[in-house]
């Protein structure tokens, strides 16, 4: 594997660290925003289902990226071990 594939898969990884991290964020954020007016306009309920449903955003839109994780460090392993049997 050539150091430039090696260097594109470590940016691969940054990239979607930064981007779940970014969307974790975000929803912190809206769960904020929903909590600053939740005594008049929400119900406990309403406030529990709202959290559950970011919750929800952010697992849909992480798993992805967390699959490039893994085969990008799949990839990286696979790379280590082929230059130790040389």
């Amino acid at each position: 594997m050539s150091s430039k594939l090696r260097i594109l898969l470590k940016f691969l990884i940054a990239a979607a660290l930064a981007a779940t991290t970014a969307v974790c964020l975000h929803s912190l954020e809206e769960i904020h925003y929903l909590k600053t007016f939740f005594p008049r306009t929400f119900s406990v309920e309403e406030a529990f289902y709202a959290g559950g449903l970011e919750l929800c955003k952010v697992v849909v839109i992480t798993i992805p990226l967390l699959l490039l994780i893994i085969v990008c460090l799949f990839l990286l392993q696979q790379r280590c071990d082929s230059s130790k049997n040389e």
